[in-house]
């Protein structure tokens, strides 16, 4: 009774709370003490009614980790695996914070969604390939009747700086 409740505690928990600490061995039922001290301290709900008011007798030693190799750890471990309530709350207020200031980037007109930059640079270089597309039906009577190699050149030159200059106009 390490723990200072009734056996019929102990047995409700092993098949709920503290199912992971049950072993079997020889037919038994047993439980694995130190699993099921951590998961009892971890998954029971101190409760004003409960007759369990003293800590555990157990001494657990702390961490031997210094503060920074801890957060080292942690800053390593997957988003799902967040360790502890204090760290939980950081995390969370941090992602709400970078969300508030998405939200403000995006109100001023910083932010823009990414559909519709696709969109527009899509439209702006459909534009583009149009122009140039259209240079040779505009300009194939013109080149048909001229001689002179430097006219020609003109003419082209002309036609594809109009075609480009609407790129860098929008």
């Amino acid at each position: 009774m390490i723990k200072g409740c009734t056996k019929a505690a102990v047995t409700h928990a092993s098949k709920s709370r503290i199912a992971a600490a049950v072993v079997e061995k020889d037919g038994k039922r047993w439980l694995d003490r130190d699993l099921a001290l951590e998961l009892w301290d971890k998954n029971t709900r101190a409760t004003p009614g409960s007759k369990v008011r003293r800590p555990d007798p157990i001494d657990i030693p702390p961490p031997a980790t210094k503060p920074a190799e801890l957060k080292a750890l942690i800053d390593a471990l997957p988003e799902d695996q967040i360790p502890d309530l204090n760290e939980s709350r950081a995390r969370h207020e941090h992602y709400k914070a970078e969300k508030a200031r998405l939200e403000a980037l995006q109100g001023r007109g910083e932010l823009v969604p990414a559909s519709e930059v696709k969109a527009a640079a899509f439209k702006l270089a459909r534009g583009v390939r149009d122009s140039i597309m259209a240079i040779p039906d505009r300009l194939a009577a013109q080149l048909a009747g001229t001689t002179d190699a430097r006219q020609c050149h003109t003419l082209l030159t002309e036609e594809l700086r109009v075609a480009l200059r609407s790129l860098a106009d929008g």
